[in-house]
């Protein structure tokens, strides 16, 4: 059980790794300004966090499965590249 858990979150630091350097913007027409911001951390920690638990050991399934997340809850990509991005580091 401890080493499923090891694995699980070395996997979701490694998404996280992978999502920061490659993410596109996201933008959520339910939401604006400071809520989307808000809502957008929780939601993509949540996904990122499904993707590692469902995908342990698969990088690109763990990509496919945060994105079909991320859709579920309402998140799109911005091909204009003006929605909010993953980042690791605050601003």
């Amino acid at each position: 059980m401890r080493r499923i858990t090891l694995i699980s979150l070395i996997c979701v630091a490694g998404l996280l790794l992978l999502g920061a350097g490659c993410s596109k913007p996201w933008r959520n027409p339910a939401y604006s300004g400071k809520t989307a911001e808000a809502r957008f951390k929780a939601d993509s920690l949540d996904c990122q966090v499904i993707a590692g638990e469902e995908f342990p050991l698969d990088g690109h399934k763990q990509q496919a499965r945060y994105k079909a997340c991320m859709n579920e809850r309402g998140w799109q990509h911005d091909e204009d590249n003006q929605g909010l991005r993953f980042e690791t580091k605050p601003r």
